[in-house]
């Protein structure tokens, strides 16, 4: 976490603290008040006889009524409760005394009051949403920061065809009358699948690890070459997330062997069928390929980070 993280995150907590104290410093204080002006009947008469209340307020509830009267010489305001029954009596005795009564439906509260109490803390309370509401934005922001992004790479192999050579494609074995012209079994997917990997993690390309002028990969499995892949990935702590790859030839037809090919594929790799994706395409008799002379592959792959 950083400082200004850390900062808004004292800040937060330092303002509920503070919302509460206030909340229980207005209930506290309300409650404290209405106990101390509520006084008994007599008391509230005694006061009547003694001059201190010159007008009272009877509010009518649905039970009892509540009298209410201020002390002229404090400002100060007493009430006590009535029963029905009493109440025309009372304000007889009042009146008598020389006390201005006034009736009214059920005591309102003063707004005023509340409005100066519950806007600073309708306003305090915004602060700490809004608070809240920047401490996840940032959280979130730091994890897409923090968190490893994704790796892509891309490669691409092409070998010219020659009559009566076998023909291997993602590691397998196409009946046609011609084949790759290459060192290893020739097989375009495969490398360049490895150069797309090996490119993603930074690790060099097909050449580097397999070069043509070692005589140890003549007419090598290009499986051999995928484990091999694999294997420098597991040691940069790298995993294979998806494969999408395109193989480009006029002949022959290739789609009904995609499935054997991801199933081959996936397991040189490590990885589910799944994680791996192949398209075909032709080039439209346009160029080597179109002419039937060639082939090609093009893969993009994509690693993530364990």
């Amino acid at each position: 976490m950083n400082s200004g993280s850390t900062a808004k995150t004292i800040l937060f907590w330092f303002s509920i603290v503070l919302l509460g104290v206030m909340l229980w410093k207005l209930v506290s204080s309300n409650s404290q008040s209405s106990r101390e002006s509520e006084i008994t009947y007599s008391e509230f008469m005694a006061k009547v006889d003694a001059g201190d209340i010159k007008e009272a307020t009877l509010y009518l509830q649905q039970n009892s009524y509540d009298l209410w009267g201020r002390d002229v010489g404090s400002n100060r305001g007493f009430h006590t409760t009535l029963f029905k029954e009493a109440a025309p009596g009372v304000m007889e005795q009042l009146r008598q005394k020389g006390v201005q009564v006034k009736v009214k439906q059920v005591r309102s509260p003063d707004w005023l009051v509340l409005l100066l109490n519950g806007v600073p803390l309708l306003l305090l309370a915004g602060f700490c949403l809004f608070l809240l509401r920047r401490m996840q934005g940032n959280k979130g922001r730091a994890t897409l920061l923090t968190s490893p992004s994704p790796r892509t790479g891309i490669g691409y192999d092409l070998h010219r065809l020659e009559a009566g050579r076998p023909l291997i494609v993602g590691g397998i074995a196409l009946p046609f009358d011609k084949g790759p012209f290459g060192h290893s079994d020739g097989d375009v997917l495969a490398h360049a699948l490895c150069d797309a990997l090996l490119g993603a993690a930074g690790l060099g390309d097909i050449g580097t690890h397999f070069p043509d002028t070692d005589p140890k990969w003549k007419g090598a499995n290009s499986m051999i070459f995928l484990e091999h892949v694999k294997k420098l990935l597991a040691d940069k702590n790298f995993a294979i997330e998806h494969v999408d790859g395109v193989v480009i030839t006029e002949k022959p037809k290739l789609g009904p062997h995609f499935p054997k090919m991801r199933e081959a594929l996936a397991k040189a790799l490590g990885v589910s069928a799944d994680k791996i994706h192949l398209k075909a395409k032709t080039n439209e008799g346009v160029d080597a390929i179109g002419r039937g002379e060639a082939l090609a592959a093009q893969v993009v792959a994509t690693l993530s980070s364990r």
